[in-house]
């Protein structure tokens, strides 16, 4: 029963992330922006902005895409005091524009993310920013990071 309990709460914290909808976004400007690949996504990130406010300093959220699996595992503590983690798959897709689209679904048959995000790779591969597909005006920047820290 707990475990139902954690999954339900981290199901929780990602619609509240992903279900704000989604939007056409439009390009960053004045920055350089890089191919979306398996390759380039590759690796831990850290949610460093959320809507344009920078993260509270005791909350946090972490993604790490995994190039060869096609697989995410994402901790964050956004919606509770523990740190919770989602798991699931994720797909990049070049689209007509010269944009990137990526869209995931979770484990253990929770469907789909609420939405598809147009992201954006810069400053040499070292961020990265989400602008929902359709919907809202929700946008995510993130920074690369070496490595996540272990949450108890």
């Amino acid at each position: 029963m707990r475990l139902l309990n954690r999954l339900v709460a981290a199901l929780t914290v990602v619609a509240t992330l992903l279900a704000a909808g989604c939007e056409k976004p439009a390009p960053l400007p004045n920055e350089k922006s890089m191919a979306v690949t398996y390759a380039t996504l590759d690796g831990s990130w850290q949610l460093t902005m959320w809507q344009g406010t920078p993260m509270a300093e005791d909350t946090y959220l972490y993604i790490e895409f995994d190039r060869r699996e096609h697989r995410y595992t994402m901790w964050d503590n956004i919606d509770s005091m523990y740190a919770t983690d989602t798991t699931g798959t994720f797909t990049i897709t070049e689209e007509e524009d010269g944009t990137y689209t990526l869209s995931g679904t979770y484990d253990y048959g929770m469907g789909d993310w609420s939405c598809d995000y147009q992201v954006i790779l810069w400053n040499k591969g070292k961020s990265m920013k989400w602008q929902s597909r359709n919907g809202s005006h929700q946008v995510m920047d993130f920074v690369r990071v070496d490595e996540i820290p272990e949450f108890n």
